[in-house]
C-alpha cells in the first residue's frame, strides 16, 4: 500500500536527519574552536537543517496530495 511505503520513507529520513543532527552537533561542539566560532556553526548549520526540512515537508505534501487525487480519480472512475 502506499501509504505504508510512504510511512517508512519517512520514518527512515527522520532517523536520517536526527543521525546527520547529532553527529553534526557533536562534531561542533568537540572541535577545538572558540565559543563564538561554534555558535556561529551550530546557528549556520540549524538554519540549513531547517531549510531542508521544510524542503522535504513541502515536497511531501506535494506528493501526498498527488496520490490522493489520483485515488479520487480512481473511485470516481470506478463509480462512473
Amino acid at each position: 500500500m502506499m501509504v505504508d511505503n510512504y510511512s517508512k520513507a519517512k520514518t527512515i529520513a527522520l532517523m536520517f536527519a536526527g543521525g546527520a543532527v547529532v553527529g553534526a552537533a557533536a562534531g561542533l561542539l568537540l572541535a577545538p574552536k572558540s565559543g563564538k566560532e561554534t555558535r556561529d556553526d551550530i546557528k549556520g548549520y540549524a538554519e540549513k537543517v531547517s531549510k531542508s526540512v521544510t524542503d522535504i515537508a513541502h515536497r511531501s505534501k506535494v506528493s501526498i496530495e498527488a496520490a490522493l487525487e489520483k485515488g479520487r480519480a480512481l473511485l470516481a472512475e470506478k463509480a462512473a
